[in-house]
């Protein structure tokens, strides 16, 4: 091969070389391009949600609500232990400040996009009653209905049936950096007298609340490519 045609070639090779750098930079100048415009029309930021849980009694001589904060499941053993993230309602004195119509949910949104969050709630009967050796036995009892909660479904969805969460269905977030959002699940008790049980008896609740960004959350943090109350996209 003369002089000349190697020249031709390395001349040709050092074209091909400059042209398939040029088309990498191309391809990572318009992904990062890309990027950059997604970025400006998305905000990504901070997603933040807390299950609020309290008993709320109504005090006649102040003419104000009194707020009663739901208090950790106690064990009677010695020294006494606590259930952290399970609460207990009163469901045998309706004359107690934690008793069953008495309590109230809330959920508290400091996300500072908007967010789509959904809840699970955990019931639990439970019978405590002291044995033959002198201590207190825990029992769990089988309750295949939900307890009456007076739940206010103006935007919540009751998805249960299908996978034991209630979701809300309007993406929310924040009023400001001081000032949360706040959505109540039960707020109020307004239905028929609650069945009281005997003593021993207790209800223990606990609570898996989960939330996602609304832009894209739902579908790839919770696998659901339509929302679950009418079927459409989020």
């Amino acid at each position: 091969m003369s002089v000349l045609n190697l020249q031709k070639r390395f001349i040709i090779s050092l074209v091909l070389l400059t042209l398939s750098l040029s088309l990498f930079v191309f391809a990572s100048w318009a992904w990062f391009t890309k990027a950059f415009v997604d970025d400006k029309d998305y905000t990504f930021g901070h997603v933040e949600v807390l299950v609020y849980p309290y008993f709320e009694v109504w005090n006649d001589v102040t003419e104000v609500f009194d707020k009663y904060e739901a208090t950790p499941v106690q064990i009677s053993t010695s020294p006494v232990i606590e259930k952290p993230g399970v609460y207990s309602v009163n469901i045998v004195n309706n004359n107690s400040e934690y008793f069953f119509e008495n309590f109230r949910l809330d959920i508290i949104v400091k996300s500072s996009v908007d967010t789509y969050f959904r809840i699970k709630i955990y019931e639990q009967l439970t019978l405590v009653y002291l044995n033959y050796q002198g201590t207190y036995t825990e029992l769990s009892i089988l309750n295949n209905d939900y307890m009456p909660f007076d739940y206010d479904f103006t935007n919540w969805y009751d998805h249960r049936d299908y996978d034991d969460y209630l979701y809300y269905k309007v993406p929310v977030k924040r009023v400001s950096f001081e000032e949360p959002t706040v959505i109540s699940l039960i707020p109020d008790y307004t239905l028929e007298s609650f069945p009281i049980y005997d003593a021993g008896y207790s209800l223990q609740l606990a609570f898996s609340l989960e939330a996602v960004q609304a832009y894209g959350g739902p579908e790839n943090e919770w696998g659901l490519a339509v929302n679950p109350w009418d079927g459409t996209s989020w």
